[in-house]
């Protein structure tokens, strides 16, 4: 007991940052949107986490999920039609295209300048998990059905990376945002076949 109390009290930030992510997450899956605050904190706590392991790409993207967050929250409230609330859309394959060769270039890019002008840990994997997180949250805040697919593959290698790196608590987190990120798609898929079939009935 006293081991626990005192690695809770060493990593008590991680594990906030946890907590609060997975209900972000669990939130977002139901579509409220409080997941938008909840998955504030969690970023905040994130920023101080990966700065002190190294994960720089990590520490950056904690950043352009400050402003995503921000966006996700205005977007979802007033991002439909007659600035009505957002529902829930598909990817065209197009648009898939785009998104992919975006970020592979990105995550060449960052790679590059990670390994080149920093001492990073892992510096294109960190570039790649980065790049994509970013598309993904992007697509979250849109509300794209297949941000959650995309979710399942990154978190998946987001587990192995943690393990290594000894962030444990983050790797559980991990393992669970990809269970989630399964009932996401699911879910959000659910609401879009809905949504249709009152459109066609309509």
């Amino acid at each position: 007991m006293h081991d626990l109390l005192f690695w809770l009290k060493a990593n008590y930030i991680e594990v906030i940052g946890t907590l609060s992510g997975i209900a972000g997450v669990w939130l977002t899956t139901r579509q409220i949107i409080w997941c938008w605050p909840v998955s504030l904190v969690n970023v905040l706590c994130y920023v101080y986490v990966f700065f002190m392991t190294k994960l720089y790409a990590d520490f950056g993207l904690q950043f352009f999920y400050l402003a995503l967050i921000f966006y996700g929250w205005y977007h979802w409230i007033y991002g439909g039609k007659d600035r009505h609330e957002l529902q829930v859309n598909r990817l065209s394959l197009k648009g898939f295209a785009i998104y992919f060769f975006t970020g592979s270039i990105l995550t060449i890019l960052t790679g590059i300048l990670l390994a080149r002008f920093t001492n990073a840990s892992l510096p294109f994997l960190d570039s790649f998990l980065g790049v994509w997180s970013i598309i993904c949250t992007l697509l979250m805040a849109k509300k794209i059905v297949e941000n959650w697919l995309i979710w399942v593959v990154v978190d998946g290698i987001y587990i192995g990376m943690y393990i290594y790196k000894g962030l444990y608590p983050t790797s559980i987190l991990y393992l669970l945002y990809a269970l989630i990120a399964l009932y996401g798609y699911f879910e959000w898929k659910k609401e879009y076949n809905k949504l249709n079939q009152a459109k066609f009935s309509a």
